[in-house]
């Protein structure tokens, strides 16, 4: 059995990026405005944005959701040139998904572009991967618990928590998104890099000492409706939200009552598997 799951997982690594890759991400160009790219994240629900020259077309970098938030005051009117950062690494089309994975993983990047002379393919992104598991190895995933992947005690903040702390730990620690609980330690939202820009935050609300750095705080930005699972949850069911509702990691609760978190799992988690082989 396990030489047959092995088998089974180097056929899935073994499929070229390209056939799995979402052509209708969309993308920028050098000369849109920051506020330009900051609604198209937030319309789009996009990640990262692919930059491209406006003339020629060149591939010339990406531009994520944490560097739209960490635009300064003196940047809020600059174009996307001005903060748009080069790649360590690029995709080319032939690459096949396991060694696109593990240069994921080393470079700890969750989208990269597949570019071939300069000119942009299109941009393979970790939930891609995942989908690819979802829809064809829905039985591989329905044996494999939560518990033996996630993220054990992560970090958790609270609704009274001021916006600039979780900012700067989202910053610091390059974390997209952390469970808010209660005084009792409970489950009751979820904070995003994703809310802090569908609700207009950025570094310019954080700079100054008074106003809304002192009065805004988790609970004014948190998503309240969220979805959980359980140690003992499958990779399926914890799956299905991340492809259904685009989300990028589900915090994992105790149990129904007490609801505390215990771990957090993210489509890095599940795309794992890949690699293990177990």
């Amino acid at each position: 059995m396990r030489n047959l799951q092995k088998s089974f997982l180097y056929e899935i690594g073994s499929t070229k990026v390209i056939s799995i890759i979402d052509k209708s991400r969309p993308i920028g160009y050098s000369t849109d405005s920051i506020a330009t790219l900051r609604k198209i994240i937030r319309t789009t629900g996009a990640r990262a944005i692919p930059i491209l020259d406006k003339d020629t077309g060149e591939f010339l970098g990406m531009i994520d959701r944490s560097d739209i938030l960490i635009v300064s005051s003196t940047k809020t009117n600059a174009i996307a040139k001005s903060i748009i950062k080069e790649l360590p690494i690029l995709l080319n089309q032939d690459i096949k998904i396991i060694d696109a994975l593990m240069l994921m993983f080393k470079y700890d990047m969750w989208e990269l572009p597949i570019v071939e002379n300069k000119k942009y393919i299109g941009l393979l992104s970790i939930s891609d991967i995942v989908k690819v598991l979802y829809n064809n190895a829905k039985d591989y995933l329905k044996n494999l618990n939560v518990e033996n992947y996630m993220t054990k005690n992560p970090i958790v903040v609270s609704p009274d928590d001021p916006i600039s702390k979780i900012w700067k730990k989202m910053v610091e620690l390059k974390y997209a998104g952390f469970p808010v609980v209660n005084e009792k330690q409970k489950l009751i939202g979820i904070i995003t890099q994703f809310d802090l820009i569908r609700k207009g935050y950025t570094r310019v609300h954080f700079e100054s000492e008074s106003g809304i750095v002192k009065t805004t705080k988790v609970k004014d930005a948190m998503t309240y409706t969220v979805i959980y699972g359980y140690p003992w949850s499958s990779l399926y069911e914890i799956s299905t939200p991340m492809i259904k509702k685009d989300y990028g990691r589900i915090p994992i609760v105790s149990d129904e009552n007490d609801k505390k978190v215990v771990g957090i799992i993210d489509r890095e988690d599940i795309a794992k598997i890949l690699t293990r082989g177990d």
